[in-house]
């Protein structure tokens, strides 16, 4: 089946993103999860409250950088082509990841990281074009169904990375981490199509001389972006500590593997939720669906904070990312049925500025509490936030449906 608009074969496209976009974020898992170990045996910090303030900087400098870039790509993507976008994301990683395992001190590893995360991020370019060349029926099914390449690329790299650090080191887990992504990109720029017209200067002007701010941030955009900053928050505020709730809750020995493992864990929770809750947001009300999720997610942070056994561990990191893997693509499927088809690129592009401004936030709020609390407040924290989402998805709900029918009234 074709999309219905362009031609193009949507069930191909959606095949060669999956296994693109499961390669890249394998690549990302073979090295991402093990900085705070890095920066331990490598980088000689060894004072854990030390160590939990520098990984806050390190997650608060690819945040901060992303956050800023987002907003820039998505633009761009509407003007010059979302396959485009995808490319330079995927290009760039596959040539800056690999320098963090090179970096001599803490303060070059913040700036290789800065930039690589400025210059890559191929998640939202790949939603970005998956939903412009996929008819609107399917968005769900197809966003869903990117998800679990997101997720298992991710479970994939954080095993094989947990096993190439143990028995080979940082320095290869890092190449191995360049070389995907790169055929990654390769298999973008050969077999992926996209029938894009670029906007002539004339049709630019039009368009942004009819789109006032309040037509652009609506009361549905804006309560969608306030959705997506606290999801930032709650998904990244704990991400960067599961190596040190590892090494609580087991002991320091075989913690890289058990990281790999616990990591794996999520990741496989993700590629349930995906294929479950993807299908779920062609049948049912995507809005309806984001309340038990939210609920589900928040308990099952509150486990992890709990743990007091690497098998509780595993179990609770599954059922929270069972539920809350499905909560981007719940929350992209009700964004795309307020926005205009052409204007796409750069709502998504705001969406995911705002998950990264989440990030930024939840570097300071996670610093502070490595510092002067514990690592387990940190989980916590991330429970009591989903728990906050449920109530504000309300009001948040009504704003979207009346957002949908503004909208098909005006087409």
């Amino acid at each position: 089946m074709k999309n219905q608009t362009s031609g193009i074969n949507w069930k191909k496209n959606l095949f060669i993103l999956w296994l693109s976009q499961f390669l890249a974020m394998a690549g990302f898992g073979c090295c991402m999860p093990f900085i705070p170990l890095l920066m331990k045996d490598t980088l000689h910090v060894v004072d854990d409250q030390m160590r939990g303030f520098y990984v806050s900087l390190y997650y608060f400098a690819g945040m901060a950088s992303l956050c800023i870039a987002s907003t820039v790509w998505g633009v761009l993507a509407d003007r010059f082509g979302r396959k485009l976008m995808l490319l330079r994301a995927s290009y760039m990683a596959a040539l800056f990841y690999p320098l963090l395992a090179f970096a001599p001190n803490i303060g070059v590893l913040l700036l290789i990281r800065f930039l690589c995360s400025f210059f890559s991020g191929t998640v939202n370019p790949a939603q970005t074009l998956l939903v412009t060349t996929t008819p609107e029926e399917k968005h769900g099914f197809a966003l869903g169904t990117l998800s679990t390449s997101i997720w298992s690329g991710n479970m994939t790299g954080y095993l094989s990375g947990g096993l190439i650090v143990h028995y080979f080191g940082y320095t290869t887990a890092f190449m191995t981490c360049g070389v995907v992504y790169l055929i990654s990109a390769l298999l973008v720029h050969i077999f992926v199509d996209e029938d894009f017209r670029r906007p002539s200067a004339a049709e630019l002007k039009t368009k942004k001389a009819r789109r006032s701010l309040r037509d652009i941030a609506s009361p549905a955009v804006l309560w969608m972006l306030l959705m997506f900053l606290l999801m930032g928050i709650a998904r990244r505020i704990e991400q960067p500590f599961i190596a040190m709730l590892v090494e609580l809750v087991h002991g320091e020995q075989g913690a890289a593997f058990f990281t790999g493992v616990v990591s794996a864990a999520a990741a496989l929770g993700g590629v349930f939720s995906g294929i479950i809750i993807g299908h779920f947001c062609d049948r049912y009300d995507p809005g309806k669906l984001a309340f038990p999720i939210l609920l589900i997610s928040g308990l099952a942070s509150i486990l992890q904070a709990c743990s007091n056994s690497i098998g509780m561990l595993i179990a609770s990191r599954f059922l929270a990312y069972f539920a809350a893997g499905g909560l981007q693509p719940v929350l992209q499927v009700i964004l795309a049925k307020i926005v205009p088809h052409d204007q796409r690129g750069t709502y998504f592009g705001w969406t995911n500025s705002m998950s990264q401004a989440g990030g930024i936030l939840c570097s300071f709020i996670s610093g502070g509490i490595a510092l002067l609390g514990s690592v387990r407040g940190i989980f916590a924290a991330a429970g009591l936030i989903m728990f906050l989402m449920v109530p504000l998805m309300i009001p948040a709900r009504r704003a979207c449906e009346q957002a949908e029918k503004q909208l098909n009234q005006a087409s």
